[in-house]
């Protein structure tokens, strides 16, 4: 689905008109009446009809060859949260002279009222322009008098010099599409490679050659019209635990093989990992820096002196990278500054912080190898065409004493050998020198553990007041040693806790090893929670699960067609012992359980006993696998309802 259009940056090339617009068919006054949010009840907006026409065309005011495409759309505003969908946002990419732009742009809005559809026209002056982002301007605009059952259209044509890339079209969005349209127009002299994409089938589809269609300079060539259609879409539903959704929604990608000019030279763009291994580790800005180890020479002396192992070495120049060297937040496999002068400034982007880790290990005389990488929000690296393009970030592998270790040392809060969620995108491909690469999958083997060690006591008065002990490793350290260092100082971010926090009363908290990275990170907390609701006559109820009791399935799909990611194999454990007051015997309590999935996937543990005045539990829920496929989703989504059911159940007690 297209609502991200794209962005005006050419003020002159841009007009604007209205009209029922020829690729849509006659609207009918029943679409108004009809009752579409039966389709999708948690749906706000709908769209009704979508088409879109891309084919290539020299322009003689250019004087270049464009990719033109063309969008259209209608769709319905359900309800009044839907007006969202009547603000239309379009970037266009912009680097030098490569520019995109639109033309024709139409847009309206329709109501029914009294039994006649009334037009509302988008304004010129409503027409907004904004530089967004370093290569990005963007267009944007909100179709006036939306209401419920408003009927929106619009449309634009896009001119875009980017012909290696034609325009990839998106079947599927955030809401339901009942009719879903693309045509590509190929001149025969162009060779695209073409990627259907996502679970759901095409509707229709269709070839045909349109004879001596495009004309350039001064020659004639045939064109296949090829026609895609896909109907009653289903909006793509975001979940936990997912990488970029745009990895599974239906849509159909296109990327230039190769093309043959009109004198009939023939230019090969198909690319093989051994073009980009010798691409890159010819790079001044990539392999170039790989080999600058002269700035190492005085850090890793000192490093040689205190430390004799391989692996303390590669740590103790991991840590000085992290402690040192400050990310500036940008991205990149290319060094922005390069490892010199990021050394001496303290400062760079992600490849000049993870090459120079690369370098500085090869200049111990240890093996380490650079990994282009795709961050988590972004497409997974195609296996089937080698592209250049898909990865916007790098990482350090270093091997030592057998074993291999992934590293990104412009994190302060990552372990050695750990990587954060945002770098776990399935796969990256190691540089092992030229015509060497391959694939690595991108995991975290340290499991993310959370340890709840809970004591306390009620007092006759209903008072239950105890300690909680907090034990976290892996990437559930990661991110709470994230939260933490947000705030100037512990106090407040201590203050900040206790206003969160609304199950208990936090009396004092402590935290641990919040520096120390090699360890787990340990938080106590002392608390207070008033039960005299609980205590009512001589009953008492108390749930000990006291804290990160799991109320709401995060799996709530009734099919989910993609991978359940959670970056590493996952584990929790409840020990907790409660002393209650004296003269109170159990009336029931939650049962012992244990639950399975096949082939020991997840495992869920429950035990408690009752000894004299003491509840005491033991609960352990244990995720084996980092990632679970679309068959396992069901047993998934049941398992952890049985969880919710389970830690739902207190324990009664009389007296």
């Amino acid at each position: 689905m297209r609502f991200l259009l794209t962005s005006l940056s050419m003020l002159f090339a841009c007009c604007i008109t209205y009209g029922q617009d020829a690729f849509l068919p006659k609207l009918q006054q029943e679409e108004f009446k009809k009752d579409h949010s039966k389709i999708d009840t948690s749906a706000d907006a709908i769209i009704l009809h979508e088409y879109g026409r891309t084919e290539l065309e020299v322009l003689d005011a250019e004087r270049r060859l464009m990719v033109v495409h063309t969008y259209n759309v209608r769709l319905k505003i359900l309800n009044k949260d839907g007006d969202k969908y009547a603000t239309v946002e379009i970037p266009l990419y912009k680097s030098g002279s490569t520019e995109e732009y639109l033309t024709e742009i139409k847009a309206r809005t329709l109501n029914l009222e009294n039994n006649t559809i009334q037009e509302t026209e988008l304004q010129r002056k409503n027409i907004f322009y904004e530089k967004t982002a370093e290569f990005y301007n963007t267009t944007k605009f909100t179709l006036p008098n939306i209401k419920e059952n408003s009927i929106i259209e619009y449309s634009y044509k896009k001119y875009s010099p980017l012909v290696h890339n034609f325009e990839d079209w998106q079947f599927q969005g955030s809401i339901p599409n009942l009719y879903s349209e693309y045509i590509a127009v190929i001149p025969s002299n162009f060779e695209y490679n073409v990627t259907l994409k996502g679970h759901q089938p095409l509707s229709g589809q269709k070839s045909e050659v349109l004879n001596q269609h495009f004309l350039w300079n001064g020659a004639r060539f045939d064109c296949s019209k090829m026609t895609y259609i896909m109907q009653n879409m289903p909006a793509f539903k975001e979940e936990s635990f997912m990488l970029a959704p745009i990895n599974y929604i239906s849509a159909i990608d296109f990327e230039l093989r190769t093309y043959t000019d009109p004198n009939g030279a023939k230019q090969n763009y198909t690319r093989t990992w051994d073009n980009i291994d010798t691409e890159l580790l010819n790079d001044k800005d990539f392999g170039g820096q790989i080999k600058a180890k002269g700035p190492f020479k005085e850090i890793n002396a000192k490093i040689l002196a205190e430390h004799q192992t391989k692996l303390d070495q590669a740590k103790a120049l991991y840590s000085y990278l992290q402690r040192n060297v400050v990310w500036n937040k940008n991205f990149g496999k290319y060094a922005e500054f390069g490892v010199k002068k990021t050394l001496e400034d303290k400062r760079g982007n992600l490849a000049d912080i993870n090459l120079g880790l690369v370098a500085g290990l090869n200049a111990m005389d240890i093996e380490a190898y650079p990994v282009i990488t795709a961050t988590r929000n972004r497409g997974i690296p195609s296996y089937i065409y080698p592209v250049n393009a898909d990865f916007n970030a790098v990482i350090c592998l270093a091997k030592i004493d057998g074993k291999d270790y992934l590293l990104d040392a412009t994190n302060k809060f990552l372990p050695f050998g750990q990587l954060s969620l945002l770098m776990i995108n399935d796969r990256g491909r190691a540089m092992y020198g030229k015509g060497k690469s391959d694939w690595v999958p991108l995991k975290n083997e340290v499991v993310a553990k959370k340890t709840f060690n809970i004591l306390a006591n009620i007092s006759p008065d209903g008072k239950l007041k105890g300690t909680i002990r907090a034990q976290l490793s892996g990437l559930d350290a990661y991110r709470k040693r994230q939260d933490i260092t947000e705030y100037p100082s512990h106090e407040e971010y201590e203050e900040k806790l206790m206003e969160k926090t609304t199950d208990f009363k936090i009396l004092k908290s402590t935290v641990s090893y919040v520096d120390s990275l090699d360890k787990d990170l340990v938080e106590v907390l002392d608390f207070e929670l008033d039960l005299k609701e609980n205590m009512k006559g001589n009953r008492l109820v108390i749930n000990p699960i006291l804290i990160e009791r799991m109320t709401k399935n995060p799996f709530l799909l009734e099919e989910r067609n993609y991978h359940v990611d959670l970056g590493a194999v996952m584990s929790e454990v409840y020990n907790v012992n409660i002393m209650i007051p004296e003269g109170y015997k159990l009336d029931n309590g939650p049962k012992n359980t244990a639950l399975s999935l096949p082939e020991n996937a997840a495992r869920y543990v429950y035990r408690s006993a009752i000894e004299g005045n003491s509840i005491m539990v033991q609960q352990t829920t244990n995720l084996n696998h980092p990632i679970y496929s679309p068959e396992e989703y069901f047993h998934l989504k049941e398992f952890f309802s049985r969880i919710i059911q389970q830690q739902q159940t207190a324990f009664t007690f009389l007296k």
